[in-house]
Protein backbone atom coordinates (compact mmCIF):
# COMPACT_ATOMS: atom_id res chain seq x y z
CA UNK A 1 0.00 0.00 0.00
CA UNK A 2 2.48 2.59 1.07
CA UNK A 3 4.48 1.89 -2.47
CA UNK A 4 1.45 2.56 -4.52
CA UNK A 5 1.05 5.42 -2.52
CA UNK A 6 4.73 6.76 -2.85
CA UNK A 7 4.40 6.33 -6.90
CA UNK A 8 1.07 8.30 -6.83
CA UNK A 9 3.05 11.11 -5.17
CA UNK A 10 5.13 10.45 -7.27
CA UNK A 11 3.02 11.33 -10.61
CA UNK A 12 1.50 14.34 -9.11
CA UNK A 13 4.83 15.54 -8.44
CA UNK A 14 5.89 15.06 -11.98
CA UNK A 15 3.07 16.43 -13.12
CA UNK A 16 3.64 19.90 -11.63
CA UNK A 17 6.66 19.78 -12.37
CA UNK A 18 5.97 20.16 -16.34
CA UNK A 19 4.43 23.61 -16.23
CA UNK A 20 7.62 24.62 -14.11
CA UNK A 21 9.87 22.88 -16.42
CA UNK A 22 7.85 24.24 -19.40
CA UNK A 23 8.23 27.96 -17.95
CA UNK A 24 11.72 27.81 -17.42
CA UNK A 25 12.53 26.44 -20.76
CA UNK A 26 11.24 29.63 -22.52
CA UNK A 27 12.92 31.88 -20.06
CA UNK A 28 16.65 31.19 -20.09
CA UNK A 29 18.44 32.93 -22.64
CA UNK A 30 19.88 29.73 -23.99
CA UNK A 31 18.81 27.69 -27.27
CA UNK A 32 17.26 23.93 -25.52
CA UNK A 33 16.89 21.35 -27.81
CA UNK A 34 16.20 17.75 -27.06
CA UNK A 35 16.19 14.77 -29.59
CA UNK A 36 15.09 11.37 -29.59
CA UNK A 37 17.59 8.44 -30.08
CA UNK A 38 16.79 8.68 -33.63
CA UNK A 39 17.89 12.54 -33.84
CA UNK A 40 14.11 13.97 -34.19
CA UNK A 41 13.31 17.09 -32.56
CA UNK A 42 11.46 16.35 -28.91
CA UNK A 43 11.74 19.75 -27.48
CA UNK A 44 12.31 23.24 -28.92
CA UNK A 45 12.18 26.14 -26.67
CA UNK A 46 11.48 29.68 -27.79
CA UNK A 47 14.96 31.25 -27.61
CA UNK A 48 15.19 27.84 -30.48
CA UNK A 49 12.23 29.19 -32.91
CA UNK A 50 13.78 32.06 -32.38
CA UNK A 51 17.16 31.55 -33.76
CA UNK A 52 15.64 29.29 -36.47
CA UNK A 53 12.43 31.33 -37.47
CA UNK A 54 10.76 27.82 -37.21
CA UNK A 55 7.99 27.16 -34.81
CA UNK A 56 8.01 23.94 -32.44
CA UNK A 57 4.81 22.61 -34.53
CA UNK A 58 7.32 22.85 -37.49
CA UNK A 59 10.11 21.70 -36.05
CA UNK A 60 8.41 18.65 -33.60
CA UNK A 61 9.16 15.51 -34.90
CA UNK A 62 11.60 16.43 -37.69
CA UNK A 63 15.62 15.03 -37.94
CA UNK A 64 17.86 18.22 -36.44
CA UNK A 65 20.15 17.70 -39.53
CA UNK A 66 17.34 17.71 -42.23
CA UNK A 67 16.06 20.83 -40.47
CA UNK A 68 18.95 23.00 -39.51
CA UNK A 69 21.85 21.39 -40.41
CA UNK A 70 22.37 20.37 -44.45
CA UNK A 71 25.29 21.64 -45.13
CA UNK A 72 26.52 20.15 -42.31
CA UNK A 73 25.09 16.27 -42.25
CA UNK A 74 28.58 14.12 -41.81
CA UNK A 75 29.66 16.16 -38.65
CA UNK A 76 25.97 16.52 -36.66
CA UNK A 77 25.83 12.57 -37.41
CA UNK A 78 29.08 11.69 -36.04
CA UNK A 79 28.21 13.78 -33.08
CA UNK A 80 24.88 12.42 -32.49
CA UNK A 81 26.35 9.01 -32.58
CA UNK A 82 28.88 9.55 -30.29
CA UNK A 83 26.09 11.18 -27.61
CA UNK A 84 23.95 8.46 -28.56
CA UNK A 85 26.72 5.89 -27.97
CA UNK A 86 27.22 6.90 -24.04
CA UNK A 87 30.11 9.10 -25.49
CA UNK A 88 28.66 12.47 -23.57
CA UNK A 89 29.26 15.52 -22.53
CA UNK A 90 30.52 17.44 -25.34
CA UNK A 91 31.52 20.56 -26.96
CA UNK A 92 31.17 21.97 -30.55
CA UNK A 93 29.98 24.73 -32.84
CA UNK A 94 27.86 24.64 -35.90
CA UNK A 95 25.89 26.75 -38.00
CA UNK A 96 21.89 25.98 -38.37
CA UNK A 97 20.30 27.23 -41.52
CA UNK A 98 17.09 28.93 -40.51
CA UNK A 99 13.71 29.32 -42.20
CA UNK A 100 14.92 32.43 -44.16
CA UNK A 101 18.07 31.19 -45.52
CA UNK A 102 20.44 33.36 -43.07
CA UNK A 103 23.23 30.74 -40.70
CA UNK A 104 23.55 31.10 -37.46
CA UNK A 105 26.32 29.95 -35.02
CA UNK A 106 25.53 27.81 -32.25
CA UNK A 107 27.95 26.96 -29.34
CA UNK A 108 26.88 23.64 -28.05
CA UNK A 109 26.99 22.08 -24.45
CA UNK A 110 25.00 18.23 -25.08
CA UNK A 111 24.43 15.52 -22.66
CA UNK A 112 22.04 12.72 -22.46
CA UNK A 113 19.21 11.51 -20.42
CA UNK A 114 19.39 7.58 -19.37
CA UNK A 115 17.01 5.01 -18.97
CA UNK A 116 17.17 2.70 -15.99
CA UNK A 117 18.93 0.40 -17.97
CA UNK A 118 21.68 3.04 -18.62
CA UNK A 119 20.54 3.56 -22.06
CA UNK A 120 20.27 6.59 -23.69
CA UNK A 121 17.10 7.99 -24.17
CA UNK A 122 17.48 11.52 -25.01
CA UNK A 123 20.09 13.84 -26.10
CA UNK A 124 19.51 17.09 -24.86
CA UNK A 125 21.44 20.12 -26.55
CA UNK A 126 22.04 23.77 -24.74
CA UNK A 127 23.41 26.19 -27.46
CA UNK A 128 24.26 29.83 -27.22
CA UNK A 129 24.16 32.00 -30.18
CA UNK A 130 27.43 32.98 -31.09
CA UNK A 131 26.74 34.62 -34.81
CA UNK A 132 26.82 38.36 -33.80
CA UNK A 133 29.89 37.69 -31.36
CA UNK A 134 31.77 36.50 -34.30
CA UNK A 135 30.60 38.88 -36.11
CA UNK A 136 31.51 41.94 -34.03
CA UNK A 137 34.71 39.82 -33.12
CA UNK A 138 35.87 39.77 -36.88
CA UNK A 139 34.78 42.99 -37.56
CA UNK A 140 37.11 44.50 -34.36
CA UNK A 141 40.50 42.21 -35.88
CA UNK A 142 39.87 44.16 -39.39
CA UNK A 143 40.17 47.84 -37.91
CA UNK A 144 42.18 47.21 -35.05
CA UNK A 145 45.72 48.82 -35.70
CA UNK A 146 48.29 46.41 -36.57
Amino acid sequence: MDRMRKCELTEVELRDCVPIVAAVMDAIEVLVIVLDTEGRIVLFNHRCQKASGYSFDEAKGMYLWDLLLPAELEGVRSTFNKLSAGLFPNKHENYWVAKDGSRRLIRWSNTAVLDDSGSVRYIIGTGIDITEFRTDESEFRHTSPA
